[in-house]
């Protein structure tokens, strides 16, 4: 009765959205990180071109680099917008996140294609 009371406009993420938000995750490297919830609210800021409000520094980066609009709840809002990429832990080569990297809170996101050490996600180098 409570949530009913509040009158919330209760929304499905489509399916283009969410590959849009995926998309705009793995351009900006943030993809590995996000989780099912954090994509599903990014697709729908995403359809709705809306002010992101939230105080998850990937949610923000990834929508600023997509160009849209953010504000935080009680933390400073992330002052630049960063590339990540894979950095091999072996012999340091570097290479884009793909749209379909592996999600994982561990860091490590595969295996390197030079020499089989693992990758893990890294801020891209100025």
């Amino acid at each position: 009765m409570l949530v009913d009371a509040t009158e919330l406009d209760w929304r499905t993420v489509s399916t283009s959205a969410l590959a849009d938000a995926k998309a705009c995750a793995g351009a900006s490297g943030d993809l590995p990180r996000l989780s099912d919830v954090d994509l599903d609210v990014l697709a729908l800021a995403l359809e709705e071109g809306a002010v992101l409000i939230t105080d998850d520094y990937r949610l923000q980066n990834t929508y600023k680099n997509a160009g849209g609009a953010v504000e935080s709840v009680a933390n400073k809002p992330s002052k630049q917008v960063w590339i990540w990429e894979g950095r091999c832990t072996g012999c340091g080569a570097t290479a884009p996140l793909s749209g379909n990297v592996r999600r994982s809170k561990n860091q490590t996101v595969g295996d390197c294609h030079l020499c089989g050490s693992p990758v893990k996600v890294k801020r891209r180098k100025a």
